[in-house]
């Protein structure tokens, strides 16, 4: 055989080895068996007619710090998959309500792992399992929805469980981690002197500072067609301290920054400036009076403004709870109503990163269902005008507008995304203030408040208990009526009902702040944020906050 023959046939061989070794796609494993498996089980004595696939391969970097020593650093890569099995058909399946009190009609759709590797064989293999069980559930469900249909009344809501929608193809390129082993390197040595800076206060009794960085690339294919690949990329750096009062109160502060890029983190001096307020804001509170209970007009910062519309209407906006024949359904019949202060409009949309130059956490393209993100109006100058909608309709609303959302470990449910609120009338700060001012004179009150932080709240959405919600302020402050100094005071605990509340807000301020945290809910923790102004509030209601009996350390921080 001559040298050039000899060539010929060497990189003939190599060429028929790519070909019988070729790697298979994620998506294709997934998009082939679940044609294959569908086919099977349509064809069973109650038959299958939808079945999804949805996977989670994250790569996370981690760290904690206490006082300047640090936390065993966490790294993370794995991959799991979700498998969704719908039986029956799209008026009425295994998801619809079930009225026994002791079912959870959110329910829990577990995972399970699969290779990083792409790996056909393996991935086939556990997803025949995985599909052959999460039938059988689907099943001995909606066993239990038909039976349910001749001993219960009739659901209120007439609407179909399982929408119809366009379904697309859309891939977007791996993102590089070759450079989180630097960056979190960097981030460590960050939060070990950030935490180590609460030292200086010996009256803190915990000081601490942690960092995240998280990669999640998506994909989600399913029997209608979609196949949706996509990627989502954030930092997060928290700083959180504590003390304890004489009187025993426990008096916490956080504050944590979000990035959608490395390079968005804030540098040294920003997060050191603000270590330094949190920490002289302890010290203040260990010694601010307690506040008595109150009813009267307030004014909350933007911060506080936007956990209160997040948790107490955001909630009760989304589309999947209406359709429960025990929850509130708070708005459900107040389309084309008014429902806040006519200069104020609310619109979700996680098709935007940022909002004037602020990232937002609560960004995607495609939701946990495979269907398009879209902006969407929720309030037009006080009026009601739509519901957040995932793949599960309600009367009058039958279609999603891209907000079905859910950990990979838990069935998507309507859930929120990037809030927004803004007002075609916007008040300076000085004004809001005024506006309080006159009205504590009006009403005769020696003082108001105005709430700076809050650490989150409840609120209960069933008709069977009391609407009511409770929030837990962190940094609050008295304007006193005439002129007095702001007193800093503590143990105040922020009450009311939700109708009752919003209909109280008279005026919003002329400028934003960001809240960018997780929503823990019926499908678990998910990213959001709330974009909202400061609000002047005619009327609200405190009661004194719980506190521990124990009595405060005796002996000294080290």
């Amino acid at each position: 055989m001559t040298k050039s023959k000899f060539l010929l046939f060497f990189f003939f061989l190599i060429g028929m080895t790519t070909t019988l070794h070729a790697s298979v796609s994620l998506e294709e494993i997934l998009q082939k068996e679940a044609k294959r498996n569908l086919e099977v089980l349509s064809k069973a004595e109650v038959p299958a007619y939808y079945i999804s696939y949805r996977v989670y391969e994250t790569t996370s970097f981690n760290t904690g710090s206490s006082f300047g020593e640090i936390f065993t650093p966490y790294k993370n890569k794995s991959r799991l998959v979700q498998a969704i099995v719908r039986v029956g058909s799209p008026e009425r399946d295994n998801t619809h309500e079930i009225k026994d009190n002791n079912e959870d009609n959110f329910f829990q759709g577990n995972s399970v792992e699969i290779p990083i590797e792409d790996s056909e064989e393996a991935i086939s293999l556990q997803l025949w399992d995985y599909t052959d069980a999460t039938y059988k559930k689907a099943v001995q469900r909606f066993q239990k929805v038909i039976s349910e249909a001749s001993t219960k009344v009739a659901s209120e809501d007439k609407a179909p469980d399982f929408s119809k929608e366009e379904r697309e193809v859309y891939f977007e390129k791996p993102i590089s981690d070759k450079a989180f082993d630097k960056q979190a390197s960097e981030l460590t040595d960050r939060i070990r002197h950030y935490s180590s800076l609460f030292k200086e206060n010996k009256e803190l009794t915990s000081g601490e500072s942690a960092f995240q960085i998280n990669l999640l690339r998506s994909y989600f294919v399913d029997t209608e067609g979609a196949c949706i690949t996509q990627n989502s990329l954030d930092y997060r750096i928290n700083i959180s301290a504590e003390t304890i009062a004489d009187d025993g109160m426990q008096l916490p502060l956080y504050k944590s920054y979000y990035a959608n890029t490395f390079k968005e983190l804030p540098d040294n001096k920003t997060v050191e400036k603000d270590i330094q307020v949190v920490s002289k804001m302890l010290s203040d509170l260990r010694k601010a009076p307690v506040a008595d209970t109150y009813a009267g007009p307030a004014l909350l910062q933007p911060e506080a403004s936007g956990v209160l519309f997040h948790e107490f209407f955001g909630h009760r906006l989304e589309g999947a709870r209406m359709k429960q024949e025990n929850d509130a359904q708070t708005f459900k019949k107040k389309i084309d109503e008014k429902v806040l202060a006519d200069d104020m409009s609310v619109y979700f949309d996680p098709t935007i990163h940022y909002y004037k130059n602020m990232p937002l956490s609560g960004s995607y393209v495609f939701d946990d269902e495979g269907v398009r993100g879209q902006k969407t109006d929720i309030i037009k100058n006080g009026i009601l005008k739509e519901f957040l909608m995932s793949r599960t309709p309600i009367d009058e609303h039958p279609k999603s507008n891209g907000h079905g959302r859910g950990m990979i470990y838990y069935t998507p449910v309507t859930r929120q995304s990037n809030m927004i609120i803004e007002s075609s009338n916007p008040k300076t700060e000085k004004e809001l203030r005024q506006i309080l001012i006159d009205d504590l004179k009006k009403q005769n009150k020696p003082y108001g408040y105005l709430f700076c932080e809050v650490s989150g709240g409840f609120t209960n959405i069933s008709r069977v208990d009391a609407n009511a919600f409770y929030v837990n302020p962190l940094v609050v402050y008295r304007i006193y009526a005439d002129g007095s100094p702001d007193e800093l005071v503590r143990g105040v605990n922020l009450i009311g009902t939700p109708l009752s509340m919003f209909s109280q807000i008279e005026a919003c301020g002329d400028k934003h702040g960001v809240f960018n945290g997780y929503c823990g809910a019926e499908s678990g923790s998910i990213p959001v944020s709330c974009v909202a102004p400061a609000v002047y509030v005619k009327m609200i209601e405190t009661q004194k906050q719980a506190k521990s009996q124990n009595l405060p350390p005796i002996l000294p921080r080290p």
